[in-house]
C-alpha cells in the first residue's frame, strides 16, 4: 500500500534537526522542529499545516521566522505545538515585529504548549493585529490532536529543560484493488482519490461518487458500495520523532511507550558510546543508547540523526554502533517519496 506519510530528513544526520512529512494526496505537510529550514523550498514550506517543536534551542527554533513570513498571506491556518513555556517564546518572536499594516492579511496561527496534563493555546490573526488571543485550555492525556487521517501524540522528556517527543499514527491505510477494477470494467482516475477522501472524512455511506468506466462512460455508485468493492484497508503506519534527551530510566520509559511498535523511529544518536560521559553531561544520547531504545520500543526501522559535528568523517561508526544495539534495519538517510533509504547492516 502506498504510504500516507512520506518523511524527508531536512539537513542530513549531522545538520539541524528537522523532519518534513508530506501527507500524500492531501496537499499539506507536517514539520518536526523549526531549525534551519532553508532546505525546504517555499512551495513546500507553505504547505505545512502543523509544526511540532521539541524545544526552543536555537537549532530547533531559528526557522520560525521564515515559516511565519510565508504564513502571512496564506488563508489556511497553521498550528505550532511546543513544550512548557512555548507560548512565551512565540509571543516574544512575534512581538519583535511591527504589525500596523497586518489587518487585511488572512494569516491564522495557533500556538499551543503542552504542560503537565494541560494544553494551553493562543491564536494570532491579521485581523487581531497579531496579538495573542487566548483559547480554552484542553486536557492532555498523551494525544493532543485527532482527525480523520491521523492522531498526534507527545511525551515530555528531560534535557535539563522540558522537551517534547512526538509520534503520529495514521488511523487507516487505504489502497485500491486494481484487479477488481479491471474485472468490473472500471478505470483508475481522480474518482478514486475522491473515494479515499470520502472514506477518510467519514462522509455518509450513501454519498454518490462518479466512477469512470473503461469505455469512457461514468457510473454512479455510493461511497459504501465502491469502498467495499475496491478499497483494501490495513493498519495505519506510525512514526516517532525523538531528540535531545538524557539517558535516564524515566526518559527511556516515556520514549518506549510513545514509540512502541512504530514503523519508523527517528531518534538522535549524538555521541559515540566511548563519549557516554560527555553525552550525559550535555543531556544527549549515544548511538548505542539510541539503538537500545529502538529495540525496546519494537520499532520496525531506525533512523539515527542529530549526530555531533565532532564526528566528521566518522559518522559511519555511529550508524554501526546504533545498528549493533538495535538489531534491526537502520536507515542512514531518507529523502521523500520514492527514495530508497540507505541501510546499515
Amino acid at each position: 500500500m502506498r504510504p500516507v506519510f512520506v518523511p524527508t530528513l531536512l539537513n542530513g544526520p549531522t545538520g539541524d534537526p528537522g523532519l518534513w512529512v508530506d501527507v500524500f494526496d492531501e496537499n499539506r505537510a507536517l514539520l518536526f522542529d523549526l531549525g534551519d529550514v532553508h532546505a525546504l523550498p517555499a512551495r513546500k514550506l507553505i504547505r505545512v499545516e502543523r509544526a511540532f517543536v521539541t524545544h526552543t534551542h536555537l537549532d530547533h527554533f531559528i526557522g520560525f521566522d521564515r515559516l511565519l513570513r510565508l504564513l502571512l498571506p496564506r488563508e489556511r491556518p497553521c498550528t505550532i505545538t511546543g513544550p512548557p513555556g512555548f507560548l512565551d517564546r512565540v509571543e516574544g518572536k512575534i512581538a519583535a515585529y511591527t504589525w500596523n499594516l497586518i489587518g487585511s492579511y488572512p494569516v491564522r496561527i495557533t500556538a499551543e504548549e503542552i504542560d503537565g496534563d494541560v494544553v494551553r493555546a493562543v491564536r494570532y490573526t491579521g485581523a487581531g493585529g497579531m496579538r495573542p488571543e487566548p483559547l480554552p485550555d484542553r486536557r492532555f492525556d498523551g494525544a493532543f490532536h485527532a482527525e480523520r487521517l491521523f492522531t498526534a501524540h507527545a511525551a515530555v522528556l528531560d534535557h535539563g529543560i522540558p522537551v517534547l517527543a512526538f509520534a503520529i499514527r495514521e488511523t487507516e491505510r487505504l489502497a485500491v484493488d486494481p484487479d477488481r477494477l479491471a474485472r468490473d470494467g472500471l478505470r483508475p482516475g481522480p474518482w478514486l482519490g475522491e473515494l479515499k477522501q470520502a472514506v477518510r472524512r467519514c462522509l455518509p455511506d450513501d454519498a454518490p461518487i462518479q466512477a469512470a468506466c473503461a469505455d469512457d462512460r461514468t457510473r454512479t455508485a455510493t461511497v459504501a458500495e465502491l469502498a467495499t468493492a475496491y478499497l483494501r484497508r490495513a493498519r495505519g503506519r506510525r512514526l516517532a520523532y525523538v531528540t535531545d534527551l538524557r539517558y535516564t530510566e524515566d526518559n527511556v520509559a516515556r520514549v518506549v511507550e510513545l514509540a512502541r511498535g512504530v514503523d519508523l523511529l527517528v531518534c538522535e544518536a549524538t555521541f559515540l558510546d566511548e563519549d557516554a560521559a560527555l553525552a550525559a553531561d550535555r543531556g544527549h544520547l549515544t548511538a548505542r543508547q539510541c539503538g537500545e531504545i529502538a529495540r525496546a520500543a519494537g520499532a520496525a526501522r531506525l533512523l539515527p540523526f542529530h549526530i555531533s559535528p565532532r564526528y566528521k568523517g566518522r559518522v559511519r561508526e555511529l550508524f554501526e554502533e546504533a545498528a549493533a544495539a538495535f538489531g534491526g534495519p537502520i536507515s542512514t538517510s531518507i529523502e521523500g517519496r520514492g527514495a530508497v533509504a540507505t541501510e546499515c547492516p
